[in-house]
């Protein structure tokens, strides 16, 4: 048999919903997957009170971020919350679960679903418009005044600790609307950009379609982006000692490299050669290394010592220049050998136009 019984000795059990495991699950963050199974086990304590940041503090997260999980389920219908106010909660109703309609079957999960699916080439979109659309005053009102983007508006006003102008509800607009961004992925681009000291609405914009032309269309890619280009300027940083935050052509190169699939060691190890060959850090030099590398297949760093171990071989079996006679400049002429009695015609010739006559 290749079948594997479960089964537990423990009665002390907290139930989880088939459906949410098998429809759920496999598409969600692993923080909200948490929050909500410590929500499963809160239903067998009835007595006990707690809150958001008691649920912070058990699951060592963020009180941010567990308002963030609520929401999240809210919008898949698998819960409902409840507000004193527009920042106090006060209640939460889990609800019976039910496969959704347009679900995939159980167990299927696609490409496009998987919480770490890197971004193929495929999913890259075009360059878009650096102006931003028109909204009426109507869509503005309209927008602002759904259920589901209320929240949405009010929370960015907490992460830019000011209250919004209608410039700043045309920009959630224009990415709810033209970047086609999720709630969740709007709230977490506003959350990264401030948490890096940004608050201009131009610099959240720049990584707002970064992030689409990317394929960057969900909260987990976005993180997962962030990481691997925070690593990576990390490797450049050491490897070129910039002590500063990189230039827009800089990002440019560092973006370029992601795409690449290139770990942090890699981009690292272009970096320190480049510095042996020009002896300064060079952006372009560093490309045209990554770029060769990533045309020959490179993956780790023993791709690139196999590499050198070809050069040198190939170095050692090519057959060597013949080296010149000399470094006098006058031997780049033919030289003509002589006879014996030619030289001694010479001779002659030379002593007879040495005499003088009386």
């Amino acid at each position: 048999m290749d079948g594997i019984s479960v089964y537990s000795e423990d009665a002390r059990t907290t139930w989880v919903p088939n459906e949410f495991i098998d429809y759920y699950m496999p598409r969600a963050n692993g923080m909200f997957v948490k929050v909500y199974i410590y929500l499963l086990r809160c239903l067998t304590a009835p007595g006990a009170g707690f809150g958001i940041s008691a649920i912070a503090d058990a699951l060592e997260e963020t009180e941010k971020d567990i308002l963030r999980a609520l929401r999240y389920w809210e919008k898949e219908q698998v819960l409902t919350l409840s507000w004193k106010s527009d920042t106090e909660l006060s209640g939460i109703k889990l609800l019976r679960l039910s496969r959704p309609v347009t679900e995939q079957p159980s167990g299927f999960v696609s490409a496009e679903e998987a919480p770490n699916a890197p971004v193929a080439e495929e999913t890259r979109k075009a360059p878009l418009s650096s102006r931003l659309p028109e909204y009426t005053a109507d869509q503005l009102e309209a927008f602002s005044e759904d259920a589901d983007t209320s929240w949405l508006i009010h929370a960015v006003g907490q992460y830019l600790e000011r209250l919004l102008k209608p410039a700043d509800v045309q920009l959630i607009l224009f990415f709810h609307e033209e970047l086609h961004f999720s709630n969740d992925l709007i709230l977490h681009l506003y959350e990264y950009c401030v948490s890096r000291g940004k608050k201009a609405a131009s610099y959240i914009q720049k990584v707002a379609v970064s992030w689409y032309e990317n394929g960057v269309d969900t909260v987990e890619k976005a993180e997962n982006a962030s990481l691997q280009f925070d690593a990576n300027f990390s490797a450049v940083n050491r490897a070129f000692a910039l002590n500063r935050a990189p230039g827009i052509a800089e990002r440019r190169y560092i973006n370029r490299w992601n795409s690449f699939g290139f770990g942090s060691d890699i981009i690292e190890e272009a970096c320190n050669r480049t510095l042996l060959s020009t002896s300064r850090p060079d952006f372009k030099y560093a490309d045209r290394i990554l770029e060769s590398w990533h045309e020959k297949g490179v993956h780790s760093l023993a791709d690139i010592r196999q590499l050198d171990r070809d050069h040198a071989v190939r170095q050692s079996t090519a057959p060597a220049c013949e080296p010149s006679r000399s470094g006098n400049r006058f031997n780049a002429f033919p030289q003509r050998d002589y006879s014996g009695s030619e030289l001694s015609e010479l001779e002659r010739t030379l002593l007879g136009t040495g005499r003088q006559t009386c």
